[in-house]
């Protein structure tokens, strides 16, 4: 019996996460910069999170249930940035980078597989998917802005 996308995209979604996490995990061993591996360690964290929210959502079911989804500003940092291509022995500049790119493949891949779903209940889960993940984006890079271009 072929599972429905509700189910398959929850799945993918789930080992999406699980893989985010443990390319942080093994990251910071990777890099001598204090700062990166403090990123790297929560940003760890909050994969494993997501997941774990995921697990719940297909164990319990999918309610109908409205989200309040603010809009959220897409800084497009990412986007003009070189380096992040790999983590190791990165420092915190590149670190985000990689995760803000991360992020952006995220959410490109959600906002493709919400086009694929025929099921109204896995459309609004990828949209919800999309929404998270631009959230983190936004999380990384307002922080990289900050910290690389803020005022003392």
């Amino acid at each position: 019996m072929m599972l429905d996308q509700l189910t398959e995209l929850l799945d993918t979604a789930i080992y999406k996460e699980i893989a985010s996490q443990a390319v942080y995990q093994a990251a910071q061993s990777k890099t001598p910069d204090p700062g990166a591996r403090a990123l790297l360690q929560e940003l760890a964290r909050e994969e494993l999170g997501h997941a774990q929210r995921l697990k719940k959502l297909k164990e319990k079911g999918f309610q109908k249930r409205d989200w309040h989804q603010e809009q959220v500003p897409d800084l497009m940092i990412s986007e003009h940035l070189t380096g992040g291509d790999a983590l190791e022995g990165a420092g915190l500049q590149d670190t985000l980078a990689f995760a803000m790119k991360r992020e952006q493949q995220a959410v490109e891949f959600y906002s493709r597989m919400m086009g694929l779903m025929r099921d109204e209940s896995a459309k609004r889960l990828c949209e919800r998917l999309v929404h998270e993940e631009l959230k983190h984006k936004m999380r990384l890079e307002t922080f990289y802005d900050d910290f690389f271009y803020g005022e003392d």
